[in-house]
């Protein structure tokens, strides 16, 4: 059987190895993964697995990635960075991508909606959302294909860096009402998407939404309270337009508070709507049956 070559970048990541994982799963993939010297030891087990390695790093080594792509079926991007890396490091992909005769390209994107997002509200969608619309303009033939799973269902971000519970406290946060439907996809099942959709045959859409589980603040308490047996406190934070003026007096402090900054333009874009996914493509890919908030919870012993 002849096999379909991906090649992935930022595998020794905790999203990236989880895709090359899936990937590697597939028999009929050859899987390549572009990885910096210093990076090797951390992909040393995909190698093992037959993974091929190409030595270089994205944006900076144009016969690295020349070697990376060439008779690729997809491009998966899982790199993670700030505008060089995100803009520029991808857009030298994707070049490398086109001149190869690459049939589909998958960003590092893998968030809420950040096309319905309006520009200014998160400043992280705001470089992956500068990258889409340089793809759109010189992508070619190669289908781009954006994975937007909603937030991650993970603890360290719903139960972490976005704070929406705090298992240890016993407290779960809201600004607002929170009566706003949010999407929540555990890495695992993000990576099981993205892995389909890197050798699907089928023509699939830009924008690629995908969710283990859609609830308001209150079904994502009730479902916590329910899979834990915990009761949780909820503590409401102000009103939609506090947090707009949290943000905006933390964005006066400057680059030392872009990670405290950060969490709260995530979760004001998940509680208002702004950047709600719809519609769902679940059914693309029915052999999955991704984990929602309670059954993570109770995997997880939260």
């Amino acid at each position: 059987m002849s096999k379909k070559t991906v090649a992935l970048v930022g595998a020794s990541g905790h999203l990236g190895k989880l895709i090359a994982e899936a990937l590697l799963d597939k028999p009929e993939v050859q899987l390549r993964l572009l990885v910096r010297p210093e990076s090797w030891a951390k992909v040393a087990a995909l190698e093992g697995r037959g993974a091929q390695i190409v030595e270089g790093a994205i944006g900076k080594d144009e016969a690295a990635l020349a070697k990376l792509v060439e008779g690729a079926y997809s491009v998966v991007s899982a790199i993670q960075g700030g505008p060089d890396e995100i803009i520029g490091g991808q857009a030298a992909l994707l070049a490398a991508a086109l001149k190869a005769g690459v049939r589909r390209f998958i960003p590092s994107t893998f968030s809420l909606d950040l096309f319905k997002v309006k520009p200014g509200q998160i400043v992280t969608s705001d470089w992956r959302r500068q990258f889409a619309d340089l793809a759109d303009a010189e992508r070619g033939n190669v289908e781009v294909v954006h994975i937007l799973n909603g937030g991650f269902l993970d603890r360290g971000v719903l139960f972490g860096f976005i704070n929406v519970i705090n298992p240890d406290e016993g407290k779960a946060y809201v600004w607002g009402n929170g009566e706003q439907t949010t999407y929540w996809t555990t890495y695992k099942d993000t990576a099981l998407y993205t892995a389909a959709a890197a050798v699907d045959d089928r023509s699939l859409p830009r924008a690629l939404a995908v969710a283990g589980d859609a609830l308001d603040f209150w079904g994502i308490v009730a479902a916590y309270e329910q899979a834990s047996g915990k009761k949780l406190e909820v503590v409401k934070l102000g009103t939609m337009a506090d947090l707009d003026a949290r943000i905006a007096e933390l964005a006066r402090g400057g680059q030392e508070n872009f990670m405290r900054l950060l969490p709260l333009m995530y979760y004001r874009s998940t509680l208002n709507g702004e950047g709600a996914l719809g519609p769902l493509l679940n059914d693309l890919f029915p052999e999955f049956r991704p984990l929602t908030v309670r059954d993570y919870v109770k995997q997880e012993r939260l």
